[in-house]
């Protein structure tokens, strides 16, 4: 993982001509104050550069420490400052300045992940003790009675424990993956994504014989990351398509609205009740209920979702009375 997301944007600053006892009483001194010469950013000066030199002006306290870029990766800005000596280092993107890391910063960021992989590992564990569990009781019962014709069924059984299993792993490595990656942006014709997004799902339309309906005017393209963006338009119709009874109806819309793309995802389905919606967006969400015909969820689909989508600046909301269907608004900015 990259350091984007722990750069300390709104770092405090001071000039460089000014007075040391205004640092020394600074609040942000722990977290470095970057030093201006000219309104121009020239150095980040640390509690350690006040300890070491003792002068009067900001300006002549500084030390030389190296700097780093925005796409550099966590275990390389640690050597870094491994090695240099310095906990607090100026971060840029293509010579251009952004702000400050620290390594205060990065520690608390790899403890707080930690801690989700321990969670996230957990949550698997539980859930997919009773998959396996089946596939363990089947293959004993398929051991015992080799010659039953019900053998077809136990194997059809066995089939959707182990579809089931896997869904859980490859959401789980698809969530993992998503944002240890850098977004990627890219030109993408926004109706046509999610055409065929709806176009990949036609075989489970198909077995509900669900009606589709589109109404696509956007008629722009936008820069987005094409693969992860895929991603949360096909969770969202799969969504609708889990919760939604035979012979229901499905309806896709793009606009414009208030400078934003608006991508609407409604069906006719079950609803979502109430006292649940708050907690659909969370990772392995207790909300989480089976599809009309069964569908078994893991949890994950509307969390990876969510966060694709604000990866992108964008906001998801959602609508239901809890009884006669949802509505999903994705809304992005132009």
């Amino acid at each position: 993982m990259n350091i984007a997301s722990l750069i300390r944007y709104d770092y405090a600053s001071l000039d460089g001509y000014q007075g040391v006892h205004i640092a020394r009483g600074h609040q942000a001194i722990a977290n470095g104050l970057v030093v201006l010469d000219e309104n121009m950013p020239i150095g980040v000066l640390t509690s350690v550069d006040l300890a070491r030199k003792h002068h009067m002006i900001i300006m002549d306290c500084l030390s030389p420490k190296p700097t780093v870029d925005k796409a550099d990766k966590i275990s390389k800005v640690l050597e870094v400052m491994k090695g240099s000596g310095h906990d607090v280092l100026m971060v840029y993107d293509q010579q251009v300045f952004l702000g400050t890391i620290s390594q205060h910063d990065i520690l608390n960021h790899l403890h707080a992940n930690l801690n989700r992989q321990r969670l996230s590992l957990q949550s698997v564990a539980h859930d997919l003790r009773s998959p396996i569990a089946s596939i363990k009781m089947l293959g004993n019962m398929l051991q015992e009675n080799l010659i039953l014709v019900e053998n077809k069924q136990l194997v059809d059984y066995l089939n959707q424990s182990c579809d089931f299993a896997q869904k859980i792993i490859e959401d789980i490595l698809l969530t993992e993956q998503t944002f240890e990656e850098m977004v990627n942006y890219s030109v993408e014709n926004f109706d046509e994504l999610v055409e065929e997004c709806a176009a990949g799902l036609s075989t489970e339309l198909e077995k509900k014989q669900l009606e589709l309906q589109t109404d696509l005017r956007f008629g722009k393209s936008v820069k987005m990351d094409r693969p992860k963006f895929k991603r949360a338009i096909y969770n969202l119709i799969s969504n609708s398509i889990k919760f939604t009874n035979q012979h229901g109806k499905i309806e896709l819309s793009t606009l414009i609205t208030d400078n934003m793309l608006k991508l609407v995802v409604k069906d006719n389905g079950i609803g979502i009740p109430e006292n649940i919606q708050g907690q659909i967006f969370d990772k392995f969400t207790r909300a989480k209920r089976p599809g009309t015909a069964g569908e078994p969820t893991t949890g994950l689909g509307m969390y990876l979702t969510k966060r694709i989508v604000e990866l992108h600046d964008g906001s998801i909301q959602v609508e239901s009375d809890g009884k006669n269907g949802t509505c999903f608004s994705v809304f992005l900015p132009l």
